[in-house]
């Protein structure tokens, strides 16, 4: 696994601890929305048997820093990143939908 992923998957596996302690599932959409808002850059992450490494991602916000990371060749130091724990693609495209940029092209 790229020390990208390892990150993100380390990031989404905080994010899960946080979540799994909140009380109902109003106060675990208000934590995904907050980390949403507050990042530049977010990564829905998902167990997947099919991709490598067992992982799947989609970026959910933070495509035009994307491209410019690919176009300059790196991503500024102090970009804000998070990711969200999923249970599947499905529920990426849904957070995708619901809190996510609008651009993707996903």
């Amino acid at each position: 696994m790229s020390d990208f992923m390892e990150k993100m998957v380390a990031l989404a596996n905080g994010v899960h601890s946080d979540l799994v302690a909140l009380p109902n599932n109003r106060a675990r959409y208000d934590l995904v929305k907050q980390i949403i808002d507050n990042a530049e850059m977010v990564f829905a992450v998902w167990t997947d048997r099919f991709a490598q490494d067992g992982v799947g991602h989609m970026l959910v916000k933070g495509q035009g820093i994307e491209r410019q990371a690919v176009a300059n060749n790196k991503m500024a130091v102090s970009t804000r990143v998070a990711a969200i724990p999923c249970n599947s693609a499905e529920q990426a495209k849904a957070l995708l939908h619901e809190l996510g940029e609008r651009d993707s092209r996903h």
